[in-house]
């Protein structure tokens, strides 16, 4: 597929006009629910296929364990990566119940990962979500993995935690401080529903779904939480899928003809996404209708951030082949859909992509939001850079991007500097839907992709460590720095495949600050929340985002990236309550916790129940 555009393709007013009249064209109508499949549906039995025409299958693999043209383009690449071995990183493998010979829809999501200091201690731990498998034709849950961080090692507290019996076959972990009380929770979510733990603050976790009012009664792949109404308290986006069943699943088969397969998402009708909001009180309120959320998307991917830096946090959608939903915060009241006017919701043709895991950052450093989706194959992964006014551009090709994103399919996904130089790379999962795909293969290697000053990407894969370039059915990542060393880590959950949790050992040419951010009149977990890092040189821009990747939370500690001989001068924050602080940058090299100050009189009951139960300083 040619990504090359002129100039003219580039402009709003060209794109948006193209854009609405594919719209128009491209979406069936009725797209209104999770129901019975489309008319004609049964007709269409073959799994997901890309129009292109088809590739050798040994000539593909070939192409996707090769370094690729990119890696030897200018100096070599620092970064590098070693996973763990068993002895520190306890062996876990997600499960898609695979051995019952089904071949479902079902299976082909798989597993997300989520790291949050669980129990305070200052360390960040790992979850690891199980997914499921059948008994008979009834999809059940397996546990949700608990790894403590023990400083050289994890150790497996699953049992202890109360996640060993998870009832629900699973793919996403949301995890936050729901309830605002110091300790980060945990929302499952998966075929059938979501469920609630509330941290007990003693390493276990008890199900509060139902006192909750957590709800999503169909096949719900992640969540995102977010403070949409700037009540102080933590609202929650989940994401529908597809309305798969076993009373509605079409045979779908491999190219043989013979041999059963994952059927595509486009035999089937959409899901609905949910928007439900705090009460403040321990439950929260479905609001989905009200906010003018859309019934009409297959959503895998969701990250909430404020994307015009308006002070209210907003949301991106990644839908798998439909159009991404882009809402612009109303002022807390509800949603503006901007999928078609932004240029965020097609691909740099006006046609939709299929998009599995999502981010945003200020990739460029210009102090606005960009936007990210790992896409399907023969489809260039999307980058869209933000021109302000929430008005979004399509520059995967002049970036670099589309080159390498058409040979792999997406998932896990996430923006980190990897390597110390103030600019954020880009790390992604890659794995097949099918089990006998006919353009490339079902297990592949990961993706990472340079940030090179702060204007394209070039692919760093193979220089950065053999166990990237491992084949496997990638799905779930999750960034942390699981050894307070400053380089981010990754952790990944692949399909059927032990859980790896690879180690930055990037030779540490810069230097790094990370921030632990806790809210009093915004919520505890800030999201939303904007840092201004002044340095003698530049200005860097980051935010706590809810959601983000696929499936997974990356930890919610913003990191920053410094060059060797850069001074870092000043901090200015922006809380989501809307105050605004201004701190002296501190010591260069460190974690450092810095409170929201009180202000008004609001949340202060929250913060003293803090303070007084927690010890928070």
């Amino acid at each position: 597929m040619d990504q090359t555009e002129s100039p003219v393709r580039h402009s709003p007013a060209a794109r948006l006009h193209a854009v609405m009249l594919l719209i128009s064209l491209c979406l069936p109508p009725g797209l209104q629910g999770c129901g019975s499949p489309p008319p004609g549906a049964s007709a269409d039995t073959a799994p997901k296929q890309s129009s292109a025409s088809p590739q050798n299958e040994a000539a593909a693999k070939d192409l996707l364990t090769s370094a690729g043209s990119a890696d030897t383009a200018g100096p070599a690449s620092r970064i590098r990566f070693t996973p763990l071995p068993a002895d520190r990183f306890p062996e876990i493998i997600p499960r898609r119940g695979e051995e019952a010979g089904y071949a479902t829809i079902l299976e082909s999501l798989g597993s997300g990962a989520a790291a949050a200091d669980l129990d305070r201690d200052g360390l960040p731990d790992a979850l690891v979500a199980g997914g499921g498998s059948f008994e008979g034709k009834q999809p059940i849950g397996k546990p949700v993995y608990v790894l403590r961080n023990r400083r050289s090692h994890f150790s497996d507290h699953t049992l202890t935690a109360g996640l060993a019996e998870i009832s629900l076959y699973h793919h996403g972990l949301a995890v936050a401080d729901a309830d605002n009380d110091g300790f980060p929770d945990l929302l499952v979510s998966g075929y059938g529903g979501v469920l609630y733990f509330r941290n007990q603050g003693d390493g276990t976790f008890i199900d509060e779904t139902a006192a909750a009012g957590l709800r999503c009664p169909t096949w719900c792949s992640s969540a995102a939480w977010a403070d949409f109404n700037r009540d102080g308290s933590l609202d929650l986006y989940v994401a529908g899928y597809v309305d798969w069943s076993f009373e509605n699943d079409p045979p779908c088969f491999a190219a043989d003809a013979v041999t059963r397969d994952n059927c595509s998402p486009k035999l089937f009708n959409p899901c609905p996404d949910f928007l439900l909001i705090s009460q403040a009180d321990g439950t929260w309120q479905d609001q989905t209708q009200a906010w003018g959320v859309r019934p009409d998307g297959k959503a895998l991917g969701v990250v909430a951030a404020d994307l015009d830096r308006d002070g209210w946090t907003d949301l991106y959608v990644g839908n798998d082949v439909m159009i991404n939903f882009l809402y612009r915060n109303a002022g807390g009241q509800q949603f503006e859909d901007r999928s078609i006017s932004s240029g965020a919701g097609v691909s740099s043709r006006g046609s939709p992509d299929a998009s599995m895991g999502v981010d945003a950052a200020d990739y460029d450093n210009d102090g606005r939001f960009d936007l990210w989706a790992a896409n399907f194959e023969m489809e260039s992964f999307a980058l869209y850079r933000n021109q302000g006014s929430m008005m979004f551009r399509h520059i995967s090709d002049e970036a670099g991007i589309a080159a390498v994103g058409a040979h792999y399919v997406g998932w896990g996904t996430g923006f980190g500097d990897f390597d110390l130089d103030g600019d954020e790379d880009l790390a992604v999962c890659n794995g097949n839907v099918v089990r006998f795909p006919q353009h490339s293969p079902a297990k592949q290697r990961m993706l990472l992709l340079e940030n090179i000053e702060q204007a394209w990407f070039r692919e760093a894969t193979a220089t950065a460590g053999q166990s990237l370039m491992q084949q496997v059915n990638g799905r779930g990542l999750a960034l942390l720095d699981w050894n307070l060393d400053g380089r981010l880590d990754l952790l990944t959950t692949p399909v059927e495949s032990p859980a790896v949790l690879l180690q930055n050992e990037t030779p540490n040419q810069g230097q790094w600050l990370t921030l632990i951010l806790s809210g009093t009149s915004s919520p505890r977990h800030p999201v939303g929340c904007i840092v201004e890092l002044r340095t003698d040189q530049r200005t860097l821009l980051r935010q706590l985002k809810g959601g983000g990747s696929y499936a997974s939370t990356h930890l919610p500690w913003l990191h920053f990236g410094l060059l060797a001989d850069e001074q870092p001068l000043e901090l200015t924050i922006h809380w989501p309550s809307g105050q605004r602080q201004t701190l002296d940058a501190g010591d260069i090299n460190s974690v450092r916790s810095i409170q929201e100050p009180a202000a008004d009189g609001r949340n202060e009951g929250i913060a003293r129940k803090i303070q007084k139960n927690h010890n928070f300083d």
